[in-house]
Formats: C-alpha cells, structure tokens, sequence
C-alpha cells in the first residue's frame, strides 16, 4: 500500500542548521522529518500530546535508513515528502525525502530516510493497532470514532 500524505512540508534552511563547511548537518534531517510529520499530524486534527492523552498511543521510530544524495546548504528551501509505503496492523513504513526547490529547476533531491514507526499501549509499551481514522484522506473528528 502506497499513499501520498498531504501537501509537502517546506523548509528554509537557516544559520544553526548548517555545519562547519555550511552544509545543512545531517542529524538536523532527523529533526526535519521529525517537523514535517508532526505536521503530517497537525493537519489532520491531531498531535502526538492528543495521541498520548486521548487514544492512548504512541508512535515511536522503532528503525531509520537514511541516504544523502547531495549538500543542503543556507538559504535552501527545502520541500519535504512523505510516502506510506507499507502498513501493518502495528507499524507503517514511511520513505520521506528533503528536495531543494529552485525558481525554474526540477525539485533537486538532497537527502531521504525509510522510517519504521509502530504504535505502542501508552502504559504497557506494547504494541497495538494502528487506528484506521489516522491515515484517512480527510481527518475531521477521531474523538467520534475513537
């Protein structure tokens, strides 16, 4: 099962994202990824707090393989995707990808990673189905099929 998530995260890249040699650092892609599926989150009504607190789950990264392809650097924006490439009762696969957007260019990829996510009981930390209501199209109220 492949299913495309909502509109591309953008991403300026600015000065404390950048390494000596002003590249963007390769761990702040981890914090990227991070930003763009929390957003992936938000625009379907939810947080990882509403998660905690109301359903009872969380969604920890239980595996990442991440790739770079070529060097962000300042100023970039950034479009970040993100794919479900796989979904299993407990643990979905997510391939995200950082592209660089420049004003009459192809998107230029720059770095991706493959995330396994499963969904864990907030109390007993054992795994549990993922819910249905949080990969539909249009997210408007879980509370009402919770």
């Amino acid at each position: 099962m492949t299913q495309t998530a909502n509109p591309p995260f953008l991403f300026r890249v600015c000065y404390s994202d950048t390494d000596a040699a002003g590249f963007v650092y390769h761990a702040r892609y981890l914090e990227i990824f991070e930003r763009s599926r929390s957003e992936w989150l938000q625009q379907r009504g939810l947080s990882p707090t509403k998660l905690i607190n109301e359903f009872g789950i969380l969604l920890p990264v239980r595996e990442i393989t991440m790739n770079f392809h070529r060097p962000g650097r300042l100023d970039d924006l950034l479009s970040i995707d993100q794919v479900i490439e796989h979904r299993g009762r407990t643990q979905i696969a997510v391939k995200q990808t950082a592209k660089r957007i420049t004003a009459g260019a192809e998107p230029e990829l720059i770095a991706s990673a493959l995330l396994h996510i499963v969904c864990v009981d907030t109390t007993s930390l054992k795994p549990k189905g993922l819910p249905d209501w949080l990969f539909a199209a249009e997210q408007s109220s879980p509370d009402l099929e919770a």
